[in-house]
């Protein structure tokens, strides 16, 4: 007996493109294993978002909006025997945990930090480098996952991680790469203060246009990098990690690619903005990270920063000790023993190891 689950996410817009590179990194995790019968992504996302990130190996279910995903959620419980729901949503509720509960999902997996009720699930997976189990509420009754073993790394990073971290004597190319659809309008307002600086940055600088920027966004970037030598531009790269492995530094808002950066051992700084202020702070706290504080003053802070080449070889070396990649397999691994330890009769053979 094999057991199929679905994996739901949102993407776009204001809620960035992280949950659905992270859900499709797991899901190809989960299909490796060879455990499973289906592996079903149901996505409240574009068709361009999607076609971007999709595994071609794995089912994928579009909607338009949250209620369709709940129908549609309820539609592949019901009438396929889906059993198994991995959510990645934000500001998840108890009540959302019970509404999966009562469509008939037998085990559900929460997948990021976000929502007080996300403790009601029987799995809940956190790969925040700077948390451990002892985070977890005396009250919770699951199983957690915590720590940066945990955090979920895309293949095509993992395929060009390093021996050996960065270590220089000189920063010459800088990335900047604020996210799919960069909702701050960040990488403008950082291009604009730099461009103002008294004196010309000495390095260079990429900038990452994500598949979800708008088009007036793209316009005013070529604005600036036609005036300016030292400013490129890349527009979705079909593989991010192999410009991060050409660069010295790269900058992000403290999310996902900061720990992509980790994974291949170059020194990360970032920008603390809205909600992902938090996540800047804790990861600077640690030194796995450069915090370049509120995008008014990241300019300044990022050009003394490339002067600083001693801590940047210690960010860099602590954080690609910290990821190594192989967070995805053990989240597969994970909700396999569960499954094999929780859903199974005696009766049933044991597929799941």
């Amino acid at each position: 007996m094999k057991f199929s689950v679905v994996i739901q996410a949102a993407g776009g817009g204001s809620i960035g493109v992280g949950h659905l590179s992270r859900t499709a990194t797991l899901a190809s995790a989960l299909i490796d294993t060879g455990c499973w019968d289906r592996v079903v992504l149901l996505w409240e996302a574009s068709p361009e978002l999607a076609a971007h990130f999709r595994p071609s190996e794995c089912e994928v279910v579009l909607v338009s909006d949250g209620t369709s995903a709940i129908r549609e959620r309820s539609r592949l419980c019901d009438s396929q025997g889906i059993s198994v729901l991995v959510t990645d949503l934000l500001n998840l509720q108890s009540e959302d945990i019970a509404e999966a509960k009562n469509q008939g999902y037998r085990v559900i997996v929460h997948l990021n930090d976000s929502g007080k009720g996300r403790f009601a699930a029987d799995m809940v997976v956190d790969g925040d480098a700077f948390k451990s189990e002892k985070d977890l509420p005396e009250s919770f009754e699951g199983v957690g996952l915590v720590g940066a073993d945990y955090r979920i790394i895309r293949q095509s990073v993992l395929r060009l991680r390093p021996a050996q971290p960065w270590r220089k004597n000189k920063v010459e190319q800088v990335l900047i790469t604020l996210g799919g659809s960069d909702p701050g309008n960040l990488s403008i307002k950082l291009l604009q203060n730099l461009a103002r600086a008294k004196l010309e940055p000495s390095f260079s600088v990429t900038v990452v246009i994500g598949p979800a920027f708008n088009p007036l966004q793209i316009d005013e970037l070529r604005l600036i990098s036609d005036r300016k030598g030292w400013i490129n531009l890349v527009q979705s790269p079909s593989c991010l990690a192999q410009f991060m492995l050409e660069c010295d530094l790269i900058v992000t808002l403290g999310g996902i690619t900061s720990y992509e950066a980790m994974c291949l051992g170059r020194p990360c700084a970032a920008i603390t903005w809205d909600s992902m202020k938090y996540y800047v702070e804790k990861l600077d706290s640690i030194e796995l990270i450069a915090n370049l504080g509120i995008i008014d003053n990241a300019a300044n802070q990022l050009i003394k920063l490339t002067e600083s080449q001693d801590l940047l070889c210690k960010i860099a070396y602590s954080g690609w000790k910290k990821v190594d990649g192989r967070g995805a397999d053990r989240i597969a691994i994970e909700i396999n023993r569960f499954i094999n330890k929780n859903c199974l009769t005696r009766s049933t053979q044991k597929l799941f190891y």
